[in-house]
This record gives C-alpha cells, sequence and structure tokens, in this order.
C-alpha cells in the first residue's frame, strides 16, 4: 500500500496499514479485532462459560475488554 507524504508516494508502514483499515472498521469491530488479539474465541466462549468456576481468569478477560471499550471511545 502506497501512502503520500509531502507530494510523494512511499510504501505504508505496517502500523499505517492497520491504522488505515481501523479507520473503516466499526466501533463494534474495532473491539472485537482488538480482542482476538489475545483470545480466540474459542478461549473466549471458555472463559464467558466457566465465569462462576474461574472468577480470576473472567475478571482479568473483563478488565482487558472494558480497556479496550475505553481506548475506542477516546480515538
Amino acid at each position: 500500500m502506497k501512502v503520500l507524504e509531502n507530494g510523494v508516494y512511499r510504501d505504508a508502514t505496517a502500523e499505517e496499514i492497520e491504522h488505515i483499515k481501523s479507520l473503516s472498521m466499526t466501533y463494534e469491530e474495532r473491539i472485537v479485532s482488538r480482542i482476538r488479539e489475545k483470545y480466540s474465541i474459542d478461549d473466549e466462549l471458555a472463559i464467558l462459560r466457566q465465569r462462576d468456576t474461574k472468577p480470576d481468569e473472567f475478571a482479568e478477560y473483563n478488565r482487558y475488554v472494558e480497556q479496550i471499550k475505553a481506548e475506542e471511545k477516546e480515538s
């Protein structure tokens, strides 16, 4: 992917590409994408299913998700 910088096209960095992609994603898509960076869907379902038997693991997951949501609301 090329980006225009000071009138000259150059190759975008991986970080720039991710930023550009994130601009076209909805809030919900950004949240899910960031959750998937740490938790697979299978992991997430297991944590949710076992929330009463593994409260510490669920609390860690929930803090992570709430942090992501707060960050995405700010951006």
